[in-house]
């Protein structure tokens, strides 16, 4: 099993060729992307933890990226790679929450770490349905009525994940319908602290 799935996007062939060879050597699962573009419709197509974007491409460059992820829920943790690195490019990135501001040239461990770290903030909504699954891979093939879906659908936990990991329509929905819920439990019991900030920074 990878330790997670990072998508690259630079318009410079061999950095992205560089980035890959290290992470994959770490054992991370990666996704070249050459334009803004590119990495937009990769991106709507599947969930990725980590995503890294060079600042300065072509018609999309790593800002705008950076706020349509922002606007997307679940969110990447999004490391931002520029040849520049001025102070007004670092603050608008980390008001978009972009997760890092990395000035290049990136040297491997640099990379690693910045990589690792993100890694460790992930989405704990996906996280905890990967942990659980992993654990009960019988019963997370079992249909459950969910309530809280709009009209009430039955689905199994790993269908859940696929439909959210795939960053589909449907998946996205519910992912929002479990924030809802989660929202709600955490006001009434106890919750996993990390769920309890995704759900804030979703509603």
């Amino acid at each position: 099993m990878n330790k997670g799935k990072i998508l690259i996007v630079d318009d410079e062939e061999d950095i992205v060729q560089q980035f890959t060879r290290t992470l994959k050597g770490q054992g991370y699962a990666v996704e070249p992307a050459y334009s803004g573009e590119e990495a937009w419709e990769k991106y709507q197509n599947e969930y990725f933890d980590v995503v890294l974007a060079d600042w300065k491409m072509g018609r999309m460059n790593g800002l705008e990226l950076l706020k349509r992820i922002d606007d997307n829920v679940p969110r990447s943790q999004v490391i931002m790679i520029t040849a520049f690195g001025d102070e007004d490019s670092s603050i608008e990135a980390h008001h978009r929450h972009a997760f890092d501001f990395l000035k290049k040239p990136v040297d491997r461990q640099t990379l690693i770490d910045a990589v690792g770290a993100a890694m460790a903030r992930r989405d704990p909504v996906i996280e905890a349905l990967e942990e659980w699954v992993e654990k009960h891979p019988e019963e997370a093939d079992e249909k459950t009525h969910i309530d809280f879906s709009h009209p009430p659908r039955s689905w199994s936990a790993r269908e859940m994940l696929m439909e959210i990991k795939g960053n589909t329509k449907r998946g996205r929905e519910e992912y929002k319908d479990m924030i809802k819920l989660t929202f709600h439990l955490m006001t009434h019991g106890n919750i996993d602290t990390r769920v309890m900030e995704c759900a804030r920074e979703s509603m």
